[in-house]
């Protein structure tokens, strides 16, 4: 990190988590009248165009100033960003004990929401609807999500599938 920058990190509520300064959605910034965010797709710093600051910069006002240092620990720390959930087929399971199916992650970069679940018969992690059916109601039956941490996550795959560090990115 230099100091021609000065860092920010995106903060706010969704319908899914509470993004804090602790935990934020992104990391921004800034040099003179020059934006640029890092992309948690491909973990590149890319730059605002004067045509995209309507789009990229229009909850500015959830933007929050933060040192060098600061931001350099969110870089490097890439689960900082992303969420995690347990996935239950339903909320009856979740309620009777039953264990979950599988996580999902989101990853919200401000070019793209990335929502994943991991795929044990492939492993890997592959698009998912969850997030949004249990946001919107998509369905009539849609699954139910409990919020974990990125460790939380890491240890309930390999419980469900004997696998480790599958949450690296």
């Amino acid at each position: 990190m230099t100091d021609q920058f000065a860092y920010f990190v995106g903060t706010g509520p969704t319908a899914m988590t509470l993004y804090t300064e602790e935990r934020p959605s992104s990391l921004w910034r800034r040099s003179g009248e020059q934006w640029e965010y890092l992309s948690l797709l491909d973990w590149a710093w890319r730059k605002v165009e004067a045509k995209e600051e309507a789009q990229f910069l229009f909850r500015a006002g959830d933007l929050h100033p933060v040192s060098a240092q600061r931001a350099a620990e969110i870089e490097a720390d890439r689960q900082v960003c992303v969420r995690y959930w347990a996935r239950y087929t339903d909320l009856q399971d979740w309620e009777e004990g039953e264990p979950p199916t599988t996580v999902v992650r989101r990853r919200r970069s401000p070019e793209d929401i990335r929502d994943e679940s991991y795929r044990d018969a492939k492993n890997f992690w592959g698009p998912t609807d969850a997030i949004l059916d249990v946001h919107e109601g998509r369905t009539s039956d849609w699954p139910h999500l409990v919020e974990l941490s990125a460790k939380e996550a890491d240890a309930l795959l390999h419980e469900l599938f004997g696998i480790t560090s599958a949450i690296d990115l």
